[in-house]
């Protein structure tokens, strides 16, 4: 089919899908009996009656998995996501219940067991609290913490295995797009994982890229296969609005019993700072001698003194302030190192057991 055909298609196909999800079952679209849209294909409907097949798909897709997405707001943010078990675990995006990073963090300053609001595709709002995050996967799970509508239960979405996703295959994007509105509905988008004429599934970094056009709002909501199962989660935009990104499901199941136990996955902690318990003139390029000592500290401990000047660390010649913070920067406390100390006329040798800050 030719591009300008098939553009045509499909801007056709979001035109009817808008109509379908706005009317009632009443008015579903007449499609033959004969005629079933396959859930794996990747080809685009040759035909009127190809087109209502997918039009029915879809719209079976996104009746029965709207119940089940959800948006999830924590102080003054607010993102989707889709509930995935009877005991009301949500997955959704690390940024959504963490915030976006600063410039120059190294690591979030997430902790787990904050509360949010859960708001139900019908405006209701139910208690959660966040549990795990993945910083570099962006995925994040929370846990409703009201009791379910039936008998305690919730109803939820199964994860479908995103391994076995094909190249074109059509999905369908499900989210708040400008985050939550009253009244409105989750908002449903139709679009492939990529463009056909492609041969392997688009991944980026070990995430999945599709064409489903998402907006700010939609971080955290679901992608699903045409069989109603989540494949995805919304991470973020990419270069266009038909180029977005989101975190396989099968990454969250890698990862699951780490996520509900409330880790923090992939943070790396900074290792805390070995000191020896000294003060140092403020003019980093000066000599480097002592001009306090900590009387609780390991340089006390080891004999050095104010006055006494620090001229060798572990042999290597030390000769100003920021080439002693140079050779202890990579140490490590309770590390033994060797210091040559100047005082007055005298030269000392001391071994000193670094400390850590704040101890």
């Amino acid at each position: 089919m030719k591009t300008r055909q098939f553009s045509r298609l499909i801007a056709g196909l979001s035109a009817c899908l808008a109509i379908l999800v706005a009317s009632s079952p009443n008015r579903a679209a007449d499609t033959k009996a004969d005629i079933k849209w396959d859930t794996k294909r990747t080809a685009p409907p040759e035909d009127l009656d190809e087109l209502k097949a997918l039009q029915a798909r879809v719209k079976s897709v996104v009746d029965k998995c709207t119940p089940c997405t959800v948006a999830i707001t924590i102080g003054f943010g607010a993102g989707s996501g889709v509930i995935v078990s009877e005991d009301g675990l949500v997955l959704t995006a690390a940024h959504v219940i963490a915030g976006e990073p600063k410039f120059g963090d190294k690591g979030s300053g997430y902790e787990p067991n904050k509360d949010c609001t859960i708001i139900l595709h019908d405006g209701k709002r139910v208690k959660g609290k966040t549990l795990g995050i993945n910083d570099r996967a962006d995925s994040g799970m929370v846990k409703i913490t009201d009791k379910g509508p039936k008998d305690g239960k919730w109803p939820f979405i199964p994860m479908s295995k995103s391994a076995d996703l094909k190249s074109g295959q059509w999905v369908v994007s499900l989210g708040h797009p400008g985050g939550p509105k009253s009244g409105r509905a989750p908002v449903a988008r139709l679009g492939q994982m990529e463009p056909p004429e492609k041969h392997k599934i688009h991944t980026a970094g070990g995430f999945l890229v599709s064409n489903c056009t998402l907006v700010g709002g939609d971080s955290g909501g679901p992608l699903y296969d045409l069989d109603g199962n989540v494949i995805g989660i919304h991470s973020r935009i990419g270069l266009s609005l038909a180029t977005n990104v989101h975190v396989p499901s099968d990454k969250f199941k890698l990862e699951w019993d780490k996520l509900v136990a409330g880790e923090v996955i992939g943070r790396q902690p900074k290792p805390p700072a070995a000191v020896v318990g000294v003060v140092f003139p403020e003019d980093e390029n000066d000599d480097a001698w002592v001009s306090e000592v900590d009387d609780e500290g390991p340089a006390a401990k080891a004999g050095l003194k104010a006055g006494d000047t620090i001229t060798k660390f572990n042999g290597e010649q030390v000769k100003s302030v920021k080439k002693f913070r140079e050779l202890i920067k990579d140490k490590k406390p309770g590390e033994v190192v060797k210091l040559a100390v100047r005082r007055g006329t005298e030269v000392l040798n001391l071994s000193i057991t670094l400390g850590k800050r704040g101890t």
